[in-house]
């Protein structure tokens, strides 16, 4: 027998799978309890809406990033070292969490309009500010270049690294391979006398 945790659990990978293909607007609570094998009246028992299980799928998945990154923080001794890590982490859990990675980066319109980023808004700072505090640090201490805006930096890195998702070459690599290659190559440009 089931416990209502496991159900839960298993009832939120399906729908995920479900909306990272689907979309979430497309994807009802009935299909999802049928791809389930639950009644989606007896879904309601575990969530109390579609809105509720997309919440819940995206908090988890804020909670693994922001504690591989504060791993990552708490382990490196210096702010190269910091953001190759962070870089590793990144692609680390697009890879763990690929149907989470996808809803997020594909449904941002549906996640604003339903107030679903408010609920992942805090974690989602913190793992900004992991990102920030290495590379301030980096300038700083001048190990980065300083006429390269901080900000500039760490959203063309960011974004570069959730848009590999869809790179259909990206499997070529293991992700530890990958991860630095990414590095070296943002890192070549960003580190002082480059």
């Amino acid at each position: 027998m089931r416990t209502i945790t496991g159900r839960r659990t298993e009832i939120m990978e399906v729908a995920a799978a479900m909306f990272a293909e689907r979309g979430i607007g497309a994807t009802t609570v009935r299909e999802i309890g049928e791809s389930a094998g639950v009644l989606s009246g007896s879904l309601y028992h575990h969530f109390s809406s579609k809105d509720e299980i997309v919440r819940e799928v995206l908090a988890d998945f804020m909670d693994q990033i922001e504690r591989a990154f504060s791993a990552v923080a708490a382990a490196s001794t210096s702010p190269e070292e910091t953001v190759r890590g962070l870089v590793r982490a990144t692609l680390e859990c697009i890879d763990s969490h690929p149907h989470a990675t996808r809803i997020y980066q594909r449904d941002r319109a549906y996640l604003r309009k339903h107030g679903l980023l408010d609920a992942i808004d805090t974690k989602s700072r913190a793992v900004r500010r992991h990102w920030r505090t290495a590379i301030d640090a980096g300038i700083a201490s001048g190990d980065f270049r300083a006429e390269v805006p901080g900000d500039v930096f760490y959203r063309s890195l960011r974004d570069t690294l959730w848009a590999t998702m869809h790179w259909p070459n990206r499997a070529s690599w293991s992700t530890e391979e990958f991860a630095d290659l990414m590095a070296s190559m943002f890192l070549g440009g960003f580190r002082a006398g480059s």
